[in-house]
This record gives structure tokens, sequence and C-alpha cells, in this order.
């Protein structure tokens, strides 16, 4: 049964409204962006004529950037709280023992700092966090979290994907965002992510979504590490569509099985059909994959149906997202 989140939420995806349960995503509108210097002023960020905005502003490697995190209360009454922000190599399922030691702090040297926000409201820091990328990873992922007294962070301690796409479903005060630097206007771009089953063993669905890519393009994605004997591996010379999807269908993948899943893709010419201003995205996903008997399918079958993509696989199995990795191509154009 859906409902309106009683704390702060910071959103998975742009259209999110606070309604738990939600969709998984890595493409958070909520961790902002400022670049190589502070905003002058980021009161507007908490303008609701600006809540409908992402800010893309670029990553620079090895020059300090500045971030700013966005929340929205979605209660009648003033919520206090603070905030954090934590960075981690390429990871499709995000396990916080991969980065809750990586936390961000702002230039006052503070990895939490406070908030206060009234009813309604939208809130965002006013002195943003910092940080000096190294170039020893082609993207980064970026974790935020609203934490209040009666909403902490409800990844700690997580290990297996099943307790891991439960958490990012049931709590909206949890963002993710890649963030993929792009150095000057290159026809081909090349990006990694990595993958960790965990502590668990489970049925996984692995999908790769392309977005608003130019026809004639041609891509590879492969895995590092062969899946029971299965080598994860597909290519395309001669694209004809603009968005399509490719996906590997019940993996049934062990525990503590890990991989590295590369994808390079070289531009067509052809940009017709893509609207302007929309730029290549490229989304790998993790779904965990549910029958009647498994105590998450009554949450993933509602997500399903909130998606109006009522369950049809075989047994009446339904897919609950547990990790995804995202690229936004920002330099790229016709």
């Amino acid at each position: 049964m859906t409902e309106q989140w009683n704390g702060i939420v910071t959103r998975a995806t742009l259209n999110e409204r606070g309604i738990v349960p939600r969709f998984a995503s890595a493409t958070s509108p909520d961790i902002v962006l400022a670049g190589a210097s502070p905003f002058p002023d980021p009161g507007f960020l908490t303008d609701p004529g600006n809540y409908g905005t992402v800010y893309d502003n670029g990553l620079y490697i090895g020059r300090p950037n500045y971030f700013y995190v966005r929340g929205k209360n979605g209660t009648p009454d003033a919520l206090s709280g603070r905030w954090s922000l934590f960075w981690a190599t390429p990871n499709i399922l995000l396990y916080p023992y991969l980065w809750e030691n990586n936390g961000l702090a702002t230039s006052e040297g503070n990895q939490f700092p406070g908030f206060e926000i009234g009813p309604g409201a939208i809130g965002a820091m006013s002195d943003p966090f910092s940080w000096v990328p190294r170039d020893y990873a082609n993207h980064y992922c970026l974790i935020a979290i609203a934490e209040t007294p009666g909403h902490g962070n409800p990844l700690r301690g997580i290990r297996d994907i099943e307790r891991l796409a439960e958490a990012q479903s049931l709590n909206a005060n949890i963002a993710q965002r890649n963030v993929h630097p792009i150095r000057g206007k290159m026809p081909q771009v090349v990006f990694q992510s990595d993958y960790d089953q965990g502590d668990a063993a489970a049925l996984v669905d692995l999908s790769v979504k392309f977005e608003n890519i130019p026809k004639g393009s041609s891509y590879t994605i492969s895995s590092a590490r062969p899946l029971n004997g299965q080598v994860l591996s597909h290519r395309d010379a001669n694209t004809i569509n603009n968005n399509f999807t490719y996906a590997w269908a019940d993996l049934e993948i062990p525990a503590r099985w890990d991989t590295a899943l590369t994808c390079a893709i070289t531009f067509g010419s052809n940009w017709s059909g893509i609207p302007e201003g929309q730029k290549p995205k490229v989304t790998i996903r993790a779904d965990l994959i549910l029958g009647s008997r498994d105590r998450l399918y009554d949450l993933a079958y509602e997500l399903a149906w909130d998606a109006r993509e009522a369950p049809s696989r075989a047994g009446d199995r339904v897919g609950l997202t547990a990790g995804s990795f995202g690229i936004i191509c920002p330099d790229m154009g016709p």
C-alpha cells in the first residue's frame, strides 16, 4: 500500500513526489553538482520553481568540486536532522561497505551538517560538501542521506541483495547519483561498473537500457568474469533505434560472485529522432526476481502495477530493482 514518506524526501528521480514504495535509481536531482566553485547564493535550490530542475555541472578531476544536497519535508511539521554525502567507485549494487568510509565534508570540515526544514518546504545546504576526486575511476557514484530522529540511515549493515532492494524501495531519505566526467567531445565513450552479489545468492535480471543513442552507433557490453560457465557479452555493430534495451534474464547468481561490466559505445552520425536538448544515456539495472512465496513479492508486485507493468513472467514472477548504474553523456551531440 502506497503512502507519503513522513520525513525528508531526497528524490531518486525527477518525477518522484515522496510516495513509498518507490523505484530505485541512480539519477537523483537532489544531489546537486556545483562544479569547480560553490554557488554564490545556494538559496535558489529551495525555490519551488527550481525543484524540477536538474543541475548538470561537470566533475573536475584533481580540482575541488562542490556538492549540495536538497530535500523536501513531506510532513505537516518542521523537521530537523543532518545531511551526509558519500562517494563510491562504480558499482551496480551499492552495499554500504563499499562507501561508508568515504564520507565527504563541508568547507568547515563537517561530515554531518544539520538542517531544519519547515512543513512542506524544500531545504538545501548552504555550506556545500567539497571533494578533490582522483583520476583512478572513469566514473563515481554519490550517495546522499537525510537523517531525522524518525529516519536514520536505512542502509547501515546491509550485505545481501534482498535487504538492499527492500531498503531502497521503502525509504525516501536516500538518494544516489552517478557522475561520469567526459573530457572533450569524443565520439566514443567507455565506462565500467562493478557488480558484487553480496552475501546471498539470488535470481537476478541484468538489463542495459540505451536512450537517445544516434542511429548507426555500435556498442559492446561484456562481463570480466563468466557466470556459471556463461559469458555475459553482447554487441551491435549498427543500431537502428534511438531507444532500446538488452537484458540477461533469470541469472542464478551465487553469493559473493563479483565482476566488472564494461561498455564501449562509438556514436553514429544520425541524430534524427532524439529530442532537442536530450543527451545519450545508458543505465545498467539489477532486478531481484521474486516468486509469489518470496517475502518481498507483494512489494515488488505493487511497484509493478504502479508502473503499469503487471507481472507477465512465467509463474507470475516479478522484479524488484536492487541497484542501478547510469551515465549521461553531456558533451555528446550532433
